[in-house]
């Protein structure tokens, strides 16, 4: 299986805590430090409280493949051939419930994916940043 190459949009800092988690190897989603809830997809501003502000925290690495799709043909400009096929995931961490982060299926030759298989973190190299990879458990 191959990894997408495409450039990841670091500039948006809504998203740093993220990258930085996964080159620091850990599955950081953001929190409302008042009440615990996690919320996932960071929003630029929080539904009925647009002072608060969300803090990463860094959750179990282990959890399991909530859906997945193997793309068979890239859709990104510019050739990338040598990518395909790569199977994309949404993880939902064992801490988490309901957050479901999107990263790649790594390290599964001869293992064929599916809704519910347990999963672990683990960031690949994705040319000149890290992405999230998740790998059998």
């Amino acid at each position: 299986m191959g990894i997408p190459i495409y450039p990841v949009h670091l500039e948006d800092p809504q998203l740093q805590g993220f990258y930085d988690g996964l080159a620091a190897g850990e599955l950081r989603i953001t929190a409302d430090p008042g009440t615990g809830a996690w919320v996932w997809y960071p929003p630029e501003v929080v539904p009925g409280k647009p002072d608060t502000v969300l803090e990463w925290r860094t959750v179990s690495p282990e959890g399991s493949a909530y859906t997945f799709t193997t793309i068979v043909r890239s859709l990104l400009p510019g050739d990338h051939k040598a990518e395909v096929p790569f199977t994309v995931v949404l993880f939902e961490s064992d801490e988490t419930p309901g957050c479901r982060v999107p990263g790649v299926l790594v390290n599964a030759d001869g293992v064929e994916p599916a809704c519910g298989m347990r999963l672990r973190l683990k960031p690949v190299q994705a040319g000149d940043h890290i992405i999230a990879g998740f790998e059998p458990a």
